[in-house]
């Protein structure tokens, strides 16, 4: 898994769909999915109905685990 030392603010913060998500942080599609139906990561939606998250919110997420 990258950390957040391998990403600048600017990166962290920048909207990404789950998938996109998924890849850049090497974990499974289906656990950011179902993070984001339960309310552990807030996402983000923009003029459509595709939700967007970043990854500062999931990288937090994980390490509060």
């Amino acid at each position: 898994m990258q950390t957040e030392n391998t990403y600048g603010p600017a990166e962290l913060d920048r909207l990404r769909t789950f998938k996109e998500a998924a890849e850049e942080l090497r974990i499974p599609y289906f656990k950011i999915q179902r993070a984001a139906r339960h309310g552990f990561i807030p996402t983000y939606s923009i003029f459509n109905n595709r939700k967007y998250v970043k990854l500062r919110d999931i990288v937090a997420a994980m390490s509060a685990a």
